[in-house]
């Protein structure tokens, strides 16, 4: 399965390129390969991310926004799963391009072999990009902030389940933080995260080499992605499988100080769980 995802993900970029053609858009940089093992979990948060980018697309074109699609936790995440999103992701671009008059049709894409779920999530990366050059834009810490409510909601969850009486507040807020203040704290929730993937018997990735030597709102965006993919096994350890990660709210303003508030807070929560016993 995880080739035909492959392959579907291949129709995506020639859409996207199709599209980027049609608007006269500058090519965007194709982003360096992360030299990790990642999971069929990463991937599909990665199609969700496009998706959020789909819908900047169609705001873009004065069309109206989309809920992003969310899934059930779920331990080992099959890859046919991801094979679905891209599917999804797919049918979205066949509709914008009717909306926009686009006729331009993808060519057919042979069979790919030998591809791994890294190789997806890479394919998947660089076609988010890329829809940066067709958006002109990329994330805003707006959306990070976004993001950093999301894992505040599935922490409450993990929480309320374990019966944790939650007593913790907001850090201050640092007026002066950066992007690369999130992403480094990212890094400390990922951590936390793996001591609960330990408890429950679950495999983690290595992470370290997210870290890039120029941190954006893109990149924190994608760190934040990585922590509610990996929060998800944890609650289907705990049978939570119907406690679906809710889709973001859109926010407008917020700075890199509101994002590392919130996620503040969510290493707080998420520290307050010396235990997976309920």
């Amino acid at each position: 399965m995880t080739l035909d995802v492959y392959t579907e993900a291949l129709r995506i970029g020639q859409e996207i390129e199709i599209i980027r053609q049609h608007f006269k858009a500058p090519k965007a940089k194709t982003p360096e390969r992360l030299n990790i093992q990642l999971n069929p979990r990463n991937s599909w948060q990665k199609t969700y991310e496009i998706f959020v980018k789909i819908n900047i697309l169609r705001g873009k074109n004065k069309l109206p926004r989309i809920e992003e699609t969310g899934l059930e936790p779920v331990k080992d995440l099959d890859p046919s799963l991801v094979y679905e999103q891209v599917r999804r992701i797919l049918v979205e671009l066949d509709i914008f391009k009717t909306r926009m008059g686009i006729a331009k049709r993808a060519e057919l894409v042979s069979q790919q072999h030998g591809k791994t779920p890294s190789d997806v999530y890479h394919l998947l990366d660089t076609i988010s990009s890329h829809l940066d050059g067709v958006n002109g834009k990329s994330f805003t810490p707006s959306f990070v902030f976004a993001q950093n409510m999301r894992i505040l909601e599935d922490l409450n969850t993990l929480l309320a389940k374990l019966n944790i009486h939650e007593r913790s507040s907001p850090p201050n807020r640092i007026p002066n933080a950066t992007p690369a203040d999130v992403f480094d704290l990212a890094l400390e929730v990922m951590v936390e995260i793996q001591r609960l993937q330990a408890m429950a018997g679950i495999e983690s990735i290595e992470f370290s080499a997210l870290r890039k030597k120029e941190i954006t709102p893109s990149e924190v965006f994608t760190m934040t992605g990585m922590i509610i993919s990996d929060l998800q096994p944890i609650k289907a350890y705990l049978n939570l499988t119907q406690q679906v990660t809710p889709p973001a709210i859109i926010y407008k303003g917020k700075q890199p100080a509101d994002a590392l508030q919130a996620l503040g807070w969510a290493l707080r929560k998420i520290k307050q769980i010396r235990s997976l016993d309920y």
